[in-house]
């Protein structure tokens, strides 16, 4: 296999689908692992531990990757040139054995969180816990109907691409919050989140209409991009006036955002003790809120405008490793969806995606050290997300728990693990969510995958709080 035309094959896909969305937070394997200090991020009824808390930089980092397709998707043995791969391009790949390995839609997402800040302190009754943390989201939505335009070159036939979706979104969020025992066997919580607005970009090309007309593509897009971006200072064709792409990044004081938001968290837990031994349930909601983007810039296409556009092409099949079939794509888009400015300076409320959690958790009445549980997730957005998640958690001491689980969810079936130390004063754990992926020797994901892994390291004072 050509190792260099295989990364600029994949290179090639992985232009098309990164950007991304999943509002992350922090490692689900840990929901009912109570050594696990930073479980109040998913219901804030819950509370650490030990008297107080303490991390810096490295004590929650959160990676989640998505995708409903893989690199075998679109890369396929080249038949002029044994033991070497080519992109779905090639004319040597047929378009129908492209197309009926693809989903409806190509989903790719991604989101990263980053705990910059923890401190949490105990009281008889509470807890409280200040947090400051980073956020990244990004999703992307490409129809199966654009991959089928794409390879068809100036083939007869008319195409309707309907529904291709971009967004991302990157903020800071400084949170305080408070889990209170209201009687024995009922603990609420609140969370009150002010947001810092970083980046925000929201496409959506709602409809391209390609009729094929004598030797060209006659293209009308209907579709609108919002961007509100420090620094990026925006190009456009002098002859034509549409976006051209965006200067060098310069950033500088006057750049700072100032795109303000607010949102809550709201949880509760309940022991059934009185009705089953051993029996907890629970409830939350995540992420209620919005931001407010400012200095927004507003870009569209021209709704009756029609296009003359020549096709994706120019694949040279003949010399692999000198292809540009990753600059051709991104300057063919260019020709073929016009976006013009429409409005700059314009603010606008964004709502966050919403997380809905519902738990219940059994300890063994023989065994109190080991426990099952099951937890319901709903999250809201333009892709709504359900998952059903099956866990077992063991802890043998103190200071040690391990719990695995299976899921089930809107992206199919996953295994996933914590391991949690936290001895005094110490407090370390790993998780793997979600690891439902297919690698090849150069570690590219073959087929549809996912992966969502936590780690981090805090600190963790005071005596063992009654639970």
């Amino acid at each position: 296999m050509n190792k260099h035309i295989f990364t600029r094959s994949f290179a090639a896909v992985a232009m098309l689908l990164v950007t991304s969305v999943l509002y992350s937070q922090s490692s689900v394997s840990g929901y009912f692992v109570e050594g696990f200090s930073s479980r109040y991020q998913f219901n804030p009824a819950f509370s650490p531990q030990r008297n107080a808390i303490f991390g810096l930089g490295i004590n929650n980092i959160h990676t989640e990757l998505q995708s409903t397709v893989g690199a075998s998707d679109f890369l396929f043995d080249s038949k002029s040139k044994p033991n070497m791969l080519t992109t779905f391009m090639s004319p040597e790949v047929d378009s129908d054995t492209f197309l009926n390995g693809l989903p409806n839609v190509a989903k790719f997402k991604f989101g990263y969180d980053m705990d910059l800040f923890t401190l949490g302190i105990g009281g008889k009754n509470g807890y409280t816990i200040f947090d400051i943390k980073a956020r990244i989201n990004m999703e992307l939505g490409l129809p199966k109907d654009l991959f089928g335009f794409m390879k068809a070159g100036l083939a007869t036939g008319n195409y309707l691409i309907e529904d291709t979706h971009v967004n991302t979104t990157s903020f800071v969020e400084v949170g305080l919050s408070h889990s209170h025992k209201v009687i024995d066997n009922l603990n609420i919580g609140l969370t009150l989140k002010y947001l810092e607005g970083a980046a925000y970009v929201d496409g959506n090309i709602d409809q391209i209409d390609a009729q094929l007309s004598e030797d060209a593509w006659r293209v009308n897009t209907k579709g609108t991009v919002k961007a509100s971006v420090p620094g990026v200072r925006y190009k456009y064709d002098e002859e034509t006036g549409a976006l051209s792409g965006v200067e060098e990044y310069q950033f500088n004081s006057t750049d700072i955002p100032t795109n303000g938001g607010f949102a809550v968290d709201l949880g509760a837990e309940y022991d059934l003790q009185d009705v089953v031994e051993g029996l907890k349930v629970s409830a939350s909601i995540s992420d209620l809120g919005f931001i407010k983007w400012n200095n927004l810039y507003t870009f569209a296409t021209d709704y009756d405008e029609y296009v003359e556009f020549r096709g994706f092409n120019q694949y040279d099949i003949d010399n692999p490793d000198d292809d540009k079939t990753i600059e051709n794509l991104g300057d063919a888009f260019k020709d073929m969806i016009r976006l013009y400015p429409t409005e700059k300076s314009a603010s606008e409320t964004v709502g966050l995606d919403a997380t809905f959690r519902l738990g219940a958790e059994y300890n063994l009445p023989f065994a109190q050290w080991i426990s099952a549980g099951e937890l319901l997730t709903y999250r809201t957005g333009f892709w709504p997300y359900f998952s059903s998640l099956t866990s077992v958690c063991l802890s043998p001491t103190d200071w040690f728990d391990f719990t695995g689980n299976i899921g089930f969810s809107s992206y199919g079936t996953s295994f996933g693990f914590m391991m949690n130390v936290h001895p005094a004063v110490f407090n370390m754990f790993i998780a793997v969510d979600k690891l439902s992926a297919k690698f090849n020797p150069q570690f590219v994901p073959v087929e549809e995958f996912g992966v969502n892994v936590s780690l981090g390291i805090s600190l963790a004072f005071g005596q063992r709080r009654d639970k």
